[in-house]
């Protein structure tokens, strides 16, 4: 998952842009319209450069930010 980041979705505006929230800081994202769903607040997505490019379920985030904290862990 090189320079993607997993966030959270904590605003969604009429725009096609959302606000997501990752590592304690929000960012605005620039483009909802590559992930196929309706994307809502509450929703994981994961985020490159600014777009949403995937959304996940709730356990498919967990996993990965599980994963995360066990690589840096070991670093």
């Amino acid at each position: 998952m090189q320079d993607t980041e997993l966030a959270k979705v904590v605003e969604v505006h009429q725009d096609g842009r959302a606000v997501v929230e990752h590592d304690g800081m929000r960012e605005e994202v620039l483009e909802l319209s590559f992930v196929d769903e309706d994307i809502e607040v509450g929703d994981w997505v994961l985020v490159k450069a600014g777009f949403a490019i995937e959304r996940l379920t709730d356990r498919d985030a967990r996993k990965l930010l599980h994963e995360h904290l066990v690589g840096q862990a070991k670093e």
